[in-house]
Formats: C-alpha cells, sequence, structure tokens
C-alpha cells in the first residue's frame, strides 16, 4: 500500500462525544478510523471474516448497551421455548411469533409494550431462548411466582425466598413457554450485564441463521451525538485498546461544556 493511499485511506486521532439520555457522557477516542470507500488488495485477503466477527461484535455490544440506557425499561425478561408448542431450534420463527405476539398484546390491551432483547443458545448448542428489556406491558397479566405453590427453577427458587418480586407472564407462558420477569433495579448495571450475552459463539451461530445479535422495537431512544472531531482533552480513560479509548462520565452540563471546548 502506497503512503498516499494510507493517508487516503484513514484519519488519525478522531474523537466522538455523545451523551446518553441525560445520564452519561460517553468520549470516544479512536487512534486510526477508517474512510468509507476505500479498500486494498492486502485486505480483502487478510483476516477479513475475523475483522468482521470482532467489528460486528463490538458494535453490537455497543449499540445493547446504547438501547438499554437510553430507555426506561420495567422488567429484565427471560423467556425460553416449550419443547411441546415450539420447534426450539427454529430461532426466524421464534422472532416473527415473538414480535407479533407483542403487537397481538398491544392491539388487545391497549398498551405499548417496548423490546430490546438477546438471543442466546441452551448448553445443547441448538435451542434458542430469549434475554433482555421490556416495558409497557399490562400488569394483570402478570402473576408473581409463589414458593411451593408456582413451578420454578432452583435459581429462582432462592431469588422468591429472599423476598425479591419475580413474576410469570401467563400470555407469553401458554403461547411460547416458561418466563420469569424481574423488576429492573439498577439500569446501569442491568445494560451492562446483558451484554455478556453478545460473544462469539452468537454472532457465529446468528451469522450462519442470517439472524440479528439482538432484537428492538422500534421508536427506541438513542444516544445523542454531539460533536467529533479532535480533542484536546485529556480525561483518563475509562478503558482502553490498542484500537480506541473510552471515557464515561457522569452527564453534568458543565462537564459537557467543557469537553465541547476542548474540540478543535
Amino acid at each position: 500500500m502506497t503512503t498516499a493511499l494510507r493517508e487516503a485511506k484513514y484519519k488519525y486521532g478522531q474523537s466522538f462525544l455523545k451523551v446518553y439520555n441525560g445520564k452519561f457522557i460517553k468520549l470516544t477516542r479512536m487512534h486510526c478510523v477508517r474512510n468509507a470507500g476505500i479498500e486494498t488488495d492486502e485486505e480483502t485477503v487478510r483476516g477479513v471474516h475475523d475483522q468482521k466477527l470482532e467489528a460486528s461484535l463490538s458494535r453490537s455490544k455497543s449499540r445493547i448497551f446504547e438501547l438499554a440506557i437510553c430507555n426506561e425499561w420495567d422488567y429484565f425478561f427471560t423467556g425460553t421455548l416449550d419443547p411441546r408448542k415450539y420447534d426450539r431450534t427454529d430461532l426466524a420463527k421464534y422472532h416473527k411469533d415473538f414480535t407479533q405476539f407483542l403487537r397481538d398484546q398491544n392491539k388487545k390491551y391497549g398498551c405499548k409494550i417496548k423490546f430490546l432483547v438477546v438471543p442466546e443458545l441452551h448448553a445443547d448448542g441448538q435451542s434458542w431462548h430469549l434475554h433482555g428489556f421490556l416495558s409497557g406491558l399490562p400488569k394483570d397479566q402478570l402473576h408473581q411466582f409463589r414458593y411451593g405453590v408456582d413451578k420454578m427453577s432452583t435459581a429462582l427458587a432462592v431469588k422468591v425466598l429472599n423476598g425479591d418480586p419475580v413474576y410469570n407472564w401467563t400470555a407469553y407462558a401458554q403461547k411460547f413457554g416458561f418466563c420469569d420477569l424481574e423488576p429492573i433495579k439498577n439500569a446501569e448495571a442491568a445494560s451492562k450485564y446483558v451484554q455478556k450475552y453478545i460473544c462469539k459463539d452468537l454472532a457465529r451461530s446468528v451469522s450462519e441463521l442470517g439472524a440479528q445479535m439482538y432484537y428492538r422495537s422500534r421508536g427506541l431512544k438513542e444516544a445523542q451525538s454531539i460533536k467529533s472531531g479532535v480533542s484536546s482533552s485529556q480525561l483518563a480513560p475509562t478503558y482502553e485498546s490498542e484500537y480506541a479509548s473510552v471515557t464515561w462520565l457522569p452527564y453534568s452540563e458543565k462537564l459537557l461544556q467543557e469537553l465541547l471546548e476542548s474540540f478543535t
């Protein structure tokens, strides 16, 4: 690759400033940013698949956190499929029927259910279930699990015995299979937690199926891009790699203005 082409292909030392629903400020410093539309023969033969996989994982994790933290959620949701009712291996049908089910619930109860979910494979490597966030459910359709009365896993029983409210969504359970919903106690912790389901195994599995690494409802709030360019900010990064550094900060108008003034 010639020096001229390399310089045309990349921008160096670029920073990006975003605000997450008035809760957080994120300053990302990229050591090198690729300009769109410029490729070389070298790239077409060297590790393209692995590079795309890593990039897809990174984008999906970032996007999941953004959508999770920028929106108000009522419950952390886990939904499974009963093999007597559904083919647990058919993710495409599960996704299609789940979203249609939510639309039907909205119409039936006059509610507006929002969702952000990540598919995950069971230990058998074939059966799917969902984890993620829900809001706007009709509360009279939820049944609180009771120890000694309702069937539940050992892990769920421990939570119930500890006095934690955990709910069954009866309409989902009747159509699909077992589920549980736990009220969101710490939005930031829950938003970070769901990222753990975005992994290489998921990326490879959904890629083979032509599916996605997460599903979301329309109209969710997103982070606001405030500024991009070269920043002279010397704030210590929250974490960094050989490619970039990221600084997360609690939101304040004063801090945002200081960061804006650091851009040239």
